[in-house]
């Protein structure tokens, strides 16, 4: 009974700490959506995930403000140019972001989730423009945790819907389908993104 408690725990503070993780590297550099990672530890523990959610949470708001910083100390061009690099990130879409910080201030967060814009040109564009940095990660709370929230309580329930249904379903065949739904959402969006961006 102590070896499980302990190997659950172990494994709780491993889902938490790559979901940490994960925030910090999307609000960065990375491209991934830690959605993917919380969304994954829902498909066998809804209650566990909905945790990680707050810790992914923690590491975007986290590398939310070290890009802040970023954008305040790197010139303009030099900090664009980087972001371009990026899959899905174009030159019009940071130039969008950067207006919006400018007429809506931090509050422009929410709309980011709902167009599938990354949380790393907010940050960028706020430290460009000296936006508080309270004010930022204060936007960044309900900017990120309620498509974290919705993404991993809906594969959470749809999971645990589909072993209702199909008891027959073995978990490998669950994982198979999980993987192939997230691997054929970015084969979509990132090239559709990135010919929308360049259109508008």
């Amino acid at each position: 009974m102590r070896a499980r408690r302990k190997s659950a725990f172990r494994n709780a503070l491993r889902d938490h700490g790559i979901a940490g993780a994960w925030g910090f590297a999307e609000a960065t550099f990375f491209f991934v959506v830690p959605d993917v990672w919380t969304s994954w530890v829902g498909l066998r523990r809804p209650k566990r995930a909905i945790g990680t959610t707050v810790s992914a949470l923690g590491g975007a708001m986290a590398g939310g403000a070290v890009t802040y910083w970023w954008g305040q100390k790197v010139a303009a061009d030099t900090s664009r140019k980087a972001l371009t690099k990026i899959p899905a990130v174009t030159d019009a879409m940071i130039g969008e972001v950067e207006q919006e910080i400018a007429v809506s201030g931090p509050a422009s967060l929410l709309r980011g989730p709902t167009r599938g814009v990354p949380y790393k040109l907010y940050a960028r564009a706020a430290g460009l423009q000296r936006t508080p940095l309270v004010a930022f990660l204060a936007w960044s709370v309900p900017g990120r945790m309620i498509r974290f929230l919705a993404v991993t309580a809906a594969v959470s329930g749809i999971a645990a819907v589909g072993r209702r249904r199909f008891p027959g379903l073995s978990e490998r065949r669950i994982s198979t389908v999980f993987w192939l739904c997230w691997g054929a959402f970015y084969a979509v969006f990132i090239p559709l993104k990135s010919r929308r961006s360049r259109d508008s």
